[in-house]
């Protein structure tokens, strides 16, 4: 048992839940070795029906925490939803509970190194930073030695790993991250003023997002940012596994809708960008956006073609065109065949 110091939380630590009651367990006890230790935790389970090892569900999870190293429920907080909102709701859940001021956002199936909080806290208030980046061990969760895990492990570690070591100010956060790709947009590994992420929120209407939430979320709060500082060194550990994000044959069409969801984030973002003034909002960072959309959209053609099963595939692509449109879908598909055609050429 480690013994929590009573200090006034800085850091909320925020952890989404939705079915992996599993590894919660880790994630908890990699806060509380945290050498840094003015931090509260906010769980918020987002209608999950998981159960980890012991049979336990997220909420005796965490009271048993509570009890094993004697920590109060104003320390470590429980928010539930009565049904599964989306990764995207579960994050605004968590910020809205906040008492801080910074958030760090956690995900249930990975761990914050010893000297995390600590860094990027000190990093924080010596120069004033709205965000901080550190960067991140990437591990493979299961089946280590499969070459398909393993080619996901080396491509999320160069990912994780884009970082801007130093600072970046004003418009240069908001273009690096989004047409300069010096840094990257995931969530996890970064310290976000809350008064920040809270902004960034304010233009991000309620939406049921599994997919490229993190994309969502951190557009606007490299929007909102006045600060940025990057810092090369490991705080976090992330672990690649062979869940609904990878290229897992799909059998039914209810994840295959999870999936096209991802539409449902650029619909947001083409529809909010409109209200965004013209000097913070170039032309190169719209087409930017555009090509992101047309990244997104491939990978799920891509889905479709590779993990669908075949008689799924027409259904499959129907839902594809409700959610992206079928004049979008068309051409992707018709760019697709076009490039197909001249690498068989050369």
């Amino acid at each position: 048992m480690v013994l929590v110091t009573k200090k006034i939380p800085k850091i909320s630590i925020c952890i989404p839940v939705y079915n992996a009651e599993k590894t919660l367990q880790r994630a908890l006890e990699s806060v509380v070795c945290q050498s840094f230790t003015a931090w509260e935790i906010i769980v918020v389970n987002d209608g999950s029906p998981g159960k980890d090892e012991r049979g336990r569900d997220c909420h005796k999870i965490l009271t048993q925490f509570r009890k094993s190293h004697k920590i109060t429920k104003k320390r470590v907080i429980y928010r539930e939803h009565r049904t599964n909102l989306g990764l995207l709701e579960a994050r605004r859940t968590a910020v809205e509970a906040s008492n801080t001021d910074y958030i760090f956002m956690l995900d249930s199936d990975d761990e914050l190194l010893p000297q995390a909080l600590q860094t990027l806290y000190e990093a924080a208030v010596q120069t004033g930073a709205d965000i901080v980046q550190g960067g991140a061990e990437v591990l493979a969760r299961e089946n280590a030695s499969d070459s398909i895990i393993q080619k996901r492990v080396a491509e999320m570690h160069k990912k994780a790993n884009n970082i801007y070591a130093g600072q970046l100010t004003g418009q240069d956060i908001f273009d690096g991250f989004l047409v300069q790709n010096n840094h990257t947009g995931f969530l996890w590994a970064k310290l976000i003023k809350k008064d920040t992420y809270q902004a960034a929120l304010f233009h991000i209407p309620f939406s049921n997002c599994v997919f490229a939430e993190d994309f969502l979320q951190y557009f606007f709060i490299s929007y909102e940012a006045q600060k940025y500082l990057g810092i090369n060194q490991s705080l976090y550990r992330y672990y690649v596994d062979d869940g609904i994000s990878s290229f897992q044959r799909i059998t039914g069409l209810e994840r295959w809708k999870k999936i096209c969801s991802t539409a449902n984030v650029f619909t947001i973002l083409f529809q909010v960008v409109k209200e965004l003034p013209s000097y913070r909002y170039s032309e190169q960072e719209k087409q930017a956006l555009q090509q992101q959309s047309c990244s997104y959209l491939a990978n799920n053609i891509k889905q479709l073609q590779e993990a669908v099963l075949p008689d799924l595939q027409p259904a499959a692509k129907e839902l594809l065109c409700e959610y992206w449109g079928k004049d979008f879908v068309e051409l992707m598909l018709e760019k697709q065949s076009e490039k197909s055609e001249k690498n068989h050429q050369k």
